[in-house]
């Protein structure tokens, strides 16, 4: 019959007497004031502010960064209309990064009356009356009922392609406005003061790609501005004229 192994009681004390020491030292050292939030840095936020994010967030600088439920403030964040995703990590010893996935943001449209803020399946981000910066405007007739933007002239499924292949074709950062009122026409403004006109049809993509050859054509010509015409049946017109 085989001899039980004894037990050594005093390892066994002096191994949870050190195993406990560890954990108090870590807890203590955790909560100390070295590891509480001093700096909140959030990154690619471009439609929604800093400031708001942080109103969102609603971090006590002093708190210390273990404190905080990270998944919890990620969902608090999300909860904004602008944002798609949001991730939040710790950088030790204080700091948290805020990485921010905004949806692809259309607008501000205009209706003569107040603006609003779309994505791209078209539906309502936000609704101001005025902006801060107007530096580029979409006009167009709609209006907002139950939270949903209403367009005229089945002008959504074309400001949608529109805006899709301009942003495809980088061109969209070189207008100040987009005006769809017309029921035929798309006209747009470059801040050069170069104006294009395009028909409201099923040939906006194709259009779109010949327009980005006409735009570098001109720029390597120095004529950056005039005005380029697509709706001359089945060629384009350009004008040159003088600012």
């Amino acid at each position: 019959m085989k001899k039980r192994k004894r037990i050594n009681v005093y390892k066994l004390i002096r191994i949870l007497f050190f195993s406990l020491l560890i954990i108090i030292c870590t807890c203590l050292f955790l909560n100390s004031d070295l590891f509480n939030i001093k700096e909140v840095v959030i990154n690619n936020n471009k439609n929604i502010s800093g400031k708001e994010i942080n109103k969102l967030l609603n971090i006590d600088k002093e708190k210390n960064i273990f404190s905080y439920d990270l998944e919890k403030l990620q969902k608090k964040v999300e909860g904004n209309n602008y944002i798609k995703e949001c991730q939040i990590k710790r950088k030790l010893p204080n700091k948290l990064i805020v990485e921010i996935q905004e949806k692809n943001i259309i607008g501000p449209l205009y209706n003569n009356k107040s603006y609003c803020y779309i994505d791209d399946k078209g539906k309502l981000i936000d609704e101001k009356k005025d902006l801060e910066d107007d530096s580029f405007i979409i006009n167009v007739d709609y209006s907002i009922r139950n939270c949903e933007v209403k367009f005229t002239n089945n002008d959504k499924k074309v400001l949608l392609t529109l805006i899709s292949n301009l942003k495809e074709e980088n061109i969209l950062r070189s207008l100040s406005t987009i005006d769809l009122n017309d029921i035929s026409t798309i006209s747009m403004k470059c801040k050069s003061g170069l104006t294009i006109n395009l028909n409201k049809d099923e040939n906006i993509d194709k259009n779109i790609t010949k327009l980005s050859q006409v735009l570098i054509d001109l720029r390597n010509r120095k004529q950056t501005y005039g005005s380029v015409d697509f709706t001359c049946s089945s060629y384009i017109l350009y004008k040159p004229y003088s600012k």
